[in-house]
């Protein structure tokens, strides 16, 4: 009975000792983020419709991060928290634009990219001129 209270005590020990060592190893991943706002629009308009949708800053090449969202008002500005540092992939969700253009624009396929520095930063989403930009792109592709 003594050799296994002792057994016991030195194993429980060794486990403290062991996991102590680990808890910054194991805790939370901290990420550089911050917060961004804007506008969405579609040429030289707001949208400024009931739009019930959202963008999805998703981090790409590289970025390190987690997908966030934020509710597109219906004058077709939003504030999203949280965001990567880095490269970002930008998609819209309910994008009332028809379905050529929304799927164009649907988180996993948009060809929005924007690099968000350290800071709080605004930027314009022109969707036409995206539009235009994956167009000439995709022309000089081989």
């Amino acid at each position: 009975m003594r050799w296994h209270a002792g057994y016991l005590s030195s194993t429980i020990t060794t486990l403290i000792l062991l996991l102590s060592g680990c808890g910054e190893e194991l805790g939370p991943e901290q990420f550089e983020t911050t917060q961004v706002s804007g506008i969405i629009r579609l040429g030289g308009r707001s949208i400024d419709q009931d739009w019930k949708g959202w963008i999805e800053f998703i981090p790409v090449d590289g970025t390190v991060g987690k997908l966030r969202s934020a509710t597109i008002r219906p004058d077709g500005s939003f504030e999203a928290d949280r965001v990567a540092v880095g490269w970002n992939q930008i998609g819209l969700v309910n994008a009332p634009l028809g379905p050529d253009l929304a799927s164009k624009f649907h988180p996993f396929s948009s060809p929005i990219r924007r690099k968000i520095p350290d800071h709080r930063i605004e930027i314009e989403i022109n969707l036409y001129e995206e539009a235009i930009k994956d167009q000439n792109a995709a022309l000089r592709r081989p």
